[in-house]
């Protein structure tokens, strides 16, 4: 495991310990519509080296905060699963985050975490609540619904979802759906357990702020919605770790890149914040 600080520089690395591990996941093998995931975290990381560590909305630094980046070589469901078992108690101890690549590898990710107790906060325009897709139970189509063994689930955004799921969903206690951030999404994460994990698909978005995405509905979270959530959640819950998945980079679009950094930072400075006034 290689320790390099490219996401943000090395400015946020901390003297003392490391409080934020960022980890990219270049997973893509069950994509279906648009392809490039695999792309999605180098430029994540490059387009990060353009913003500030000063959080002017949250007013908090993140410069000398403690965040390294954390490099392996993951090609696959069995090579996620070992990483993240073989250091669990590290990632225990700081605040993984994880990019991906497609959602198929949330609950591989869980796996590994291996927590005995959560809920999950997923942000997402589609529910992928599938028994399967094309053949594959794995698939990123299914990734909600391979996550439902490891905790109840609040999905926030989703917007499109197959009869098929409706009829699950219809018998599913483990899951809440709603198409917005609302009073009804408020009470049922505070229903979840306290501790939680964070899974966003850059689809959940309003695609006229975040474009680059393999399967783009219209409709979507707006940027105040998705700042307001990010600091609900951190701020009523314990989040012990997340995903960024989904960006499907494009040429002439580093707009796309830049917002789904952009996104990635905002959730980190939320648990660093939570951490700094913990330690105050």
């Amino acid at each position: 495991m290689e320790r390099t600080f490219d996401f943000l520089g090395t400015e946020v690395s901390g003297a003392n310990r490391d409080r934020v591990a960022v980890i990219p996941v270049p997973i893509e093998w069950s994509a279906s519509y648009g392809r490039g995931t695999a792309r999605a975290p180098e430029a994540i990381l490059g387009a990060s080296m353009q913003i500030e560590f000063y959080n002017s909305a949250l007013d908090v630094d993140l410069e000398g905060a403690g965040i390294v980046t954390l490099r392996e070589r993951l090609t696959g469901r069995d090579d996620l699963v070992s990483f993240v078992r073989e250091h669990r108690d590290y990632f225990r101890e700081t605040f993984p985050c994880f990019i991906g690549g497609e959602h198929s590898i949330t609950p591989w990710i869980l796996e590994g975490l291996g927590y005995d107790s959560l809920g999950v906060v997923w942000l997402d325009a589609h529910a992928d609540m599938r028994e399967s897709y094309l053949g594959e139970k794995e698939s990123h189509a299914c990734a909600a619904r391979n996550t439902l063994p490891f905790g109840n689930i609040v999905q926030i955004g989703v917007r499109s979802y197959s009869g098929e799921e409706r009829d699950f969903l219809r018998g599913c206690a483990g899951t809440r759906i709603f198409g917005w951030w609302n009073e009804g999404a408020w009470e049922a994460i505070r229903r979840l357990p306290d501790t939680v994990y964070l899974s966003i698909d850059f689809d959940a978005v309003d695609p006229s702020i975040l474009r680059a995405v393999g399967t783009p509905e219209p409709g979507g979270l707006q940027w105040d919605e998705l700042m307001d959530l990010l600091t609900f959640v951190f701020e009523n819950k314990r989040v012990v770790a997340m995903d960024a998945v989904e960006l499907c980079p494009r040429e002439h679009d580093e707009t796309s890149n830049f917002i789904a950094s952009k996104i990635v930072y905002e959730a980190i400075s939320r648990f660093v914040r939570k951490e700094l006034h913990r330690e105050a």
